[in-house]
């Protein structure tokens, strides 16, 4: 069965239609994108290369990012569907690629739940011996973590969309409060040049080599706006919705990122930032500089973060192998859906 026909006769009705608003398919984008922990860890991998002027590098990779969700969203609005690039390619390109370019995007978000627990392991177990004065270790956690994700999966996506939606934005919150506190607490540190190559730890044509460098590691913390796309099916008024959502969400989220990483380098030091990226958690220690016993909210909010990006990612992949499934591209079992009618 070609992805042209599975399109038409599976937009029918086996999910659930018309249960997702914009608020829930446009966090389905931004948790994927986990703002908190991107920033807490994400835009770090940039400073060795763009150093001081990583505000710089995060407004280039912001225009790039809204210019491929621009393209991304025009093709959501013809072919809203589950598959989401899988559908997209296999219209275009033919079934085969439309197989690779499917496989390929359930490798990689399969993999954000290990990658993420990487995450939540060691940054719980160092809250419960700063704030509770016990341990457990790591492993534990990530074992305890692992169950939560598994009961998230299987209660499905309506915990995403109501619930998601209110802890997304207390997230996002929380870091944008710390930042203007941050920044209104450096005083005399604050400079506009941090826009500009000046700061750039890469010299080569007048700096521009470090930020464009740097620029690259800072897409890693936009990956995921793309994940409304599968949740077409299931939103209301796909064709409008899922395309404004995956324009949002990088505009939004993109902006949040030029705050926080301008609040994080002029608050640690544009001359300083060698400690920045071998600190473990540094916006832990931000926060502990200007919150002090406080600063636990940053690390919850950090937990919460990588909590909900495993769940968005795995709200994405399902969908996915749920169209890949249906066409029988893969296994006819993984078209399953349980009582909830989303895949099993």
């Amino acid at each position: 069965m070609s992805e042209r026909s599975s399109v038409s006769s599976s937009e029918q009705g086996n999910l659930r239609s018309n249960t997702i608003g914009l608020p829930g398919v446009l966090f389905q984008s931004i948790t994927t994108m986990a703002p908190a922990s991107a920033v807490a860890f994400s835009l770090a991998a940039a400073i060795p290369a763009a150093g001081g002027a990583l505000p710089l590098a995060t407004i280039i990779a912001l225009i790039v990012c809204v210019l491929v969700a621009l393209n991304i969203g025009a093709m959501a609005k013809h072919l809203p569907s589950a598959g989401g690039y899988f559908t997209y390619v296999s219209r275009g390109l033919g079934q085969q690629a439309g197989w690779m370019v499917g496989w390929l995007f359930d490798l990689a978000y399969l993999l954000i739940v290990p990658f993420q627990l990487l995450v939540l392991g060691p940054v719980a177990d160092s809250f419960c011996t700063q704030y509770l004065h016990f341990s457990i270790g790591w492993v534990p956690w990530v074992i305890i973590f692992a169950i939560v994700i598994f009961l998230l999966t299987y209660f499905g996506i309506k915990i995403s969309a109501d619930v998601g939606v209110v802890l997304g934005c207390i997230e996002i919150a929380v870091f944008v409060l710390l930042s203007i506190w941050l920044i209104a607490t450096s005083g005399p540190k604050n400079t506009f040049a941090v826009f500009t190559p000046t700061y750039s730890l890469q010299g080569g044509f007048g700096g521009w080599q470090g930020v464009l460098f740097g620029m690259l590691f800072v897409f890693t913390a936009f990956a995921g706006f793309e994940s409304a796309a599968p949740l077409a099916e299931e939103s209301r008024n796909p064709r409008r919705i899922v395309p404004r959502a995956m324009i949002l969400a990088p505009i939004c989220i993109g902006l949040f990122y030029v705050l926080c990483s301008y609040a994080g380098v002029i608050s640690w030091g544009v001359n300083k930032l060698s400690g920045y990226t071998s600190d473990p958690d540094p916006w832990a220690t931000l926060a502990h500089g200007v919150w002090g016993p406080f600063s636990f909210i940053v690390i919850l909010t950090i937990l919460n973060s990588a909590l909900a990006n495993s769940n968005a990612g795995v709200n994405a992949v399902t969908r996915v192998l749920y169209a890949m499934g249906r066409t029988r591209t893969l296994p006819p079992q993984l078209a399953r859906l349980n009582r909830y009618q989303i895949p099993d």
